[in-house]
Order: structure tokens, then C-alpha cells, then sequence
């Protein structure tokens, strides 16, 4: 309880904005739910879950003492954010699941995979931020945007992994073998690469934008 306070405490303005969009968030699958007799689209509470994990592993990060704490747990926490950064900018491709409503649904549903897909994205910012400013303590700014762009790459092939191949983070335990043949397939797949430069790109200008407002 006091380590998910600090947490809070650390960023508490974004922090309470994001709650607030959560609940909003919530809302909208609940009325969804409640006009149309079904928990269709209720996997994006789940899909949010995922895209938190990340910012709460860099804020985390944020929050440790490098002096008072071994080099070994924050490459384990560096490894295990890396896989999960995906998931933050994932949920923008659960639009496509508008092909399955049709009428004045289509319009409530527009509005709920949007909702979602725009707290995910913004937390994968969010988290990316915070990797940002960690790294500047350790190399040059010049290095750390490079490092940072190779990451939105990453995140553009996690996300073909995920929409794609249908993999997910989970599947590294308990799908190894499968994971790394598709992961080696798709690493010399044009396709793979395309799209995954493609998202890359858009993510890191994504972060960008939102750097330069920010900085402002």
C-alpha cells in the first residue's frame, strides 16, 4: 500500500488524471454493456492492464536510489519493461474490432476502443519519458534519442508480435519455443519489417510532439 502511495505521490497531478479517465473509461464499457446485453469489448480492461504495467515499472525505476540498489534488479526491471512497452501502444490496433459493430453501436463503440487506445498511448509516452530521463543520466542526450527511437521500433515490432502473430508477453513463459521460430520468421519477413518501422515511426513522433509540448 505505502509503495503504490510513493508511486502516486511521485507524478500525483498525471496520476489523478489518469484515474479519472479510467473511471471514465470503465463507465463506457458499463453503459455499453448495460444498452446492449453484453461484455463485448470488456478484453480492453485487461489490454489497460498490460499498458500500465510499463508505466508503473518506470516510475518505479524513477523512483530507486542507484547507489542503494544492485545493478542485477535494474536490468531486470530494464528487461522486463522492454517487454512490456509494447503493450501500452498496442491497444490502438483493438480498432479494428469495429468490424463487428455495425449502427449507432459502431459510433459508442468508436468512442470506447478510442478512449482506451488514448490512455494506452498515453501511458506508453508517459513511460517513455521517464526511460528517457534515466538514460540521460547515463549517456549523451544525442545517444539516448537514438536509443529511445530503436525502442519505438521495438515497440512497432511488438506490436506485429502481438496483432499478428498473436503473441503476448506472457507467452515468453509459457510458449517459448514457438516464440522465438515466429519471432526469428518475422525478424527476416519484410512484412514484419515494414509495419514495425511503420508503428516506429509514428510512436516516436508521437513522443516527440509530446516532448516538445511539455517542454513548453
Amino acid at each position: 500500500m505505502n509503495f503504490a502511495l510513493k508511486l502516486y505521490h511521485q507524478d500525483k497531478k498525471v496520476n489523478q488524471t489518469l484515474f479519472l479517465y479510467i473511471i471514465y473509461c470503465l463507465s463506457l464499457l458499463l453503459i455499453r454493456a448495460k444498452i446492449t446485453q453484453s461484455v463485448y469489448l470488456f478484453f480492453l480492461i485487461w489490454n489497460l492492464f498490460l499498458a500500465f504495467v510499463p508505466y508503473i515499472i518506470s516510475s518505479y525505476f524513477q523512483s530507486l536510489d542507484t547507489k542503494n540498489n544492485s545493478k542485477l534488479k535494474r536490468y531486470a526491471l530494464l528487461i522486463i519493461w522492454l517487454l512490456f512497452i509494447p503493450n501500452s501502444f498496442y491497444i490502438i490496433t483493438d480498432l479494428v474490432h469495429l468490424d463487428n459493430s455495425d449502427g449507432i453501436i459502431f459510433w459508442l463503440d468508436l468512442i470506447i476502443i478510442s478512449s482506451y487506445a488514448l490512455i494506452g498511448f498515453g501511458l506508453g509516452l508517459l513511460s517513455l519519458t521517464h526511460f528517457e530521463t534515466t538514460l540521460k543520466t547515463i549517456i549523451s542526450k544525442k545517444y539516448a534519442s537514438i536509443t529511445l527511437f530503436c525502442i519505438s521500433f521495438l515497440c512497432g515490432f511488438g506490436i506485429y508480435v502481438g496483432r499478428i502473430l498473436r503473441y503476448n508477453s506472457w507467452d515468453i513463459i509459457s510458449n517459448p519455443f514457438d516464440l522465438i521460430v515466429d519471432l526469428f520468421i518475422a525478424a527476416t519477413s519484410k512484412t514484419s519489417l515494414f509495419f514495425s518501422i511503420q508503428f516506429g515511426i509514428f510512436i516516436y513522433f508521437a513522443f516527440l510532439i509530446k516532448k516538445n509540448i511539455t517542454s513548453k
